[in-house]
């Protein structure tokens, strides 16, 4: 008999204000949410209970995002990755899509997100075309009630 579909979403971001949006819009839709203040926070969770995907930033201090993802797959940890970034260089577009790892600039499109997940985007890697061009939804004055991040000081 199949497993059913995990609802659990890791969130890795240095910014607190990231965090806490997501974990409410995700919360809010029912799902799970653990948060990470960078990636060794994240790495130190596997093995573990499989996420549905992970939304990764990719410019934190210490180490970057895709950086983590090289270093999930060096850990067979097979998770579905969605790297986010607020400094959309084209050097990081060339490195992500090289490892096959889909890019969304910050603000997020909550929506679009909310859609990849109903449709199952996360699992399969695709990203909806319209994610990028989604008007933001401002989650962050409503999210106050978000716990603190794992390795947050």
């Amino acid at each position: 008999m199949p497993s059913a579909p995990s609802n659990l979403i890791y969130v890795v971001d240095d910014d607190l204000a990231v965090l806490h949006s997501t974990r409410f819009l995700f919360e809010s839709e029912g799902h799970r949410v653990e948060t990470f203040a960078g990636g060794q926070e994240l790495l130190a969770a596997f093995p573990g209970p499989a996420p549905a995907f992970v939304l990764l930033d990719q410019v934190m201090p210490g180490m970057e995002g895709l950086e983590v993802y090289a270093r999930l797959r060096d850990l067979d940890a097979h998770v579905p990755v969605v790297l986010i970034t607020g400094h959309p260089d084209p050097s990081i577009r060339t490195r992500a899509r090289a490892a096959g790892v889909p890019l969304v600039e910050k603000p997020l499109a909550f929506d679009a997100l909310l859609g990849m997940l109903a449709s199952d985007g996360a699992a399969t890697g695709f990203i909806p075309s319209g994610l990028r061009n989604s008007p933001p939804r401002d989650f962050a004055g409503a999210a106050a009630r978000a716990d603190r991040p794992r390795g947050a000081p």
